[in-house]
């Protein structure tokens, strides 16, 4: 069984607290009530551009990594994880590159049922991207509207909040940014056991969380 966990639990201030429904200003009354869920075709787009520009960032971090750890307090995409992750080496981080990718992929994949995450380094992914899509609806107004202006528009776009709340099974992996519950990866730590957590240590980020929905293993990296 795998747990409900809400982001108020976490004193991280890039993922911390409830993610705000912004919208871009000066956007056009809504001109169709129909009822998507929070996954519109305008929040699937800029989701989209987050997880590309995040992969993009990823992908030039890994290269210019390679094995060697980070510091805590480290920038970058791979400085926003978990401090359990900072010395990851550089095919994991390859991995969490490729989860920007995927996801990215998924939401390209126009009439497709949303499948969601699929294992605990795309819920991360997730999560970053609705952080940095928030920012991007936030700040930069004119691409947005250049962005989505062929897609119609729903009176859920843009719904962040939303999107934490319902794209998730569960919120455990925000749990590892409190440092108050170190060790509660570790399969036979009382809280893992005590709420049926699966997947939450580093080595096993890119485990799928179940066979019937996992990706192709010999689909290949980027770079």
């Amino acid at each position: 069984m795998r747990t409900l966990w809400t982001t108020n639990h976490i004193e991280r201030s890039a993922l911390s607290g409830k993610i705000s429904s912004s919208r871009p200003s000066g956007s056009e009354p809504c001109r169709t009530e129909d009822d998507e869920g929070v996954l519109t075709a305008r929040t699937a787009a800029v989701l989209r551009l987050a997880g590309n520009e995040l992969s993009a960032l990823a992908w030039q971090e890994a290269t210019a990594l390679g094995d060697d750890p980070l510091p805590r307090g480290a920038g970058g995409v791979f400085g926003r994880l978990p401090a359990i992750t900072l010395r990851c080496g550089g095919r994991w981080r390859r991995q969490m590159a490729r989860a920007f990718d995927d996801l990215a992929g998924d939401l390209q994949a126009a009439g497709e049922t949303w499948a969601g995450p699929r294992c605990t380094g795309e819920e991360m992914a997730l999560h970053l991207m609705i952080d940095l899509a928030r920012s991007i609806t936030a700040d930069r107004p004119n691409a947005v509207r250049a962005l989505v202006a062929d897609l119609p528009q729903n009176s859920a776009d843009y719904d962040w909040q939303g999107c934490s709340d319902d794209l998730f099974e569960d919120h455990d992996v925000l749990m590892l940014f409190d440092a108050r519950l170190d060790g509660m990866e570790a399969p036979d730590s009382d809280i893992h056991q005590a709420m049926g957590m699966v997947n939450l240590a580093a080595d096993e980020w890119f485990e799928p969380f179940s066979a019937d929905n996992a990706r192709d293993p010999d689909r290949g990296f980027r770079l």
